[in-house]
């Protein structure tokens, strides 16, 4: 299957950009990732650096001989494997010791894929005009919204806390959510869309930001000018992050 992608990254209204991103097709597969860093003194810039560069290594070993049934492993490798390089470069220097990122990271192989998720950057599926968000946000206030009824939520403090993750990349031992898990793979159909983005796309976590998503996609354009349009729309609509997209498509 033809896969094609597009892709923008911005420093937004940050003094520097810490997202990294990274997408590579080969054999037949394909990776993209979207990890956003925090942590000052550059901290979060090294950490998702550090992500990226661990998904290109585990993605060019996975697809040399590629088989569906090690997607899954294949994300948990990147997980394991970025804890471990994030612990020790955060231990060489005492100003990255606080650093850390988020990760959303989707791999394929011949038809099929599962998505990885740690933090709070996301994945969506368009099919027709149809969207899904297929991860969920590692946040309090995520977990906020499932414990409480809308009746019963608190607005001020869901806002408050809607940031707050509950996992990262930051040396420690918190390991990816996979979709669609148990062992299972999404199919991957001709004319389907991943869009993986940084929460600098997201403006509210209350809210559903799907619906625009889909409406932006849906413009005419290459797949390059869909991921532009997105963070220029974030952009124009006061966000006040870096923000990243990968635009992802299954090929007629």
């Amino acid at each position: 299957m033809d896969i094609q992608f597009g892709s923008k990254t911005v420093t937004g209204r940050r003094k520097s950009n810490q997202d990294s991103i990274f997408f590579m097709q080969q054999n037949d597969c394909f990776i993209a990732a979207v990890a956003d860093g925090m942590g000052g003194y550059g901290g979060g810039e090294v950490a998702s650096r550090i992500v990226a560069d661990v998904c290109r290594e585990k993605f060019m070993m996975f697809s040399t001989a590629p088989e569906k049934e090690q997607l899954e492993r294949t994300i948990l490798k990147i997980i394991a494997s970025s804890q471990e390089h994030i612990k020790m470069k955060s231990v060489e220097k005492e100003e990255l010791s606080k650093m850390g990122t988020t990760l959303t990271v989707a791999i394929g192989c011949m038809g099929e894929y599962v998505v990885g998720n740690i933090g709070d950057s996301r994945t969506y599926l368009i099919s027709g005009d149809w969207i899904e968000q297929l991860t969920k946000d590692n946040s309090m206030g995520q977990e906020y919204r499932e414990k409480f009824s809308e009746e019963e939520r608190d607005s001020g403090l869901l806002q408050k806390i809607s940031h707050a993750l509950t996992k990262s990349l930051s040396g420690g031992e918190d390991e990816a959510d996979i979709y669609p898990g148990e062992g299972r793979r999404y199919t991957f159909r001709r004319n389907d869309k991943l869009v993986l983005c940084s929460d600098g796309l997201i403006l509210d976590k209350i809210g559903d930001t799907g619906p625009e998503i889909l409406r932006i996609m849906g413009m005419d354009g290459s797949h390059d000018e869909a991921a532009e349009a997105l963070v220029n729309w974030a952009y124009e609509n006061e966000s006040s992050d870096n923000i990243s997209v990968i635009v992802v498509a299954a090929g007629e």
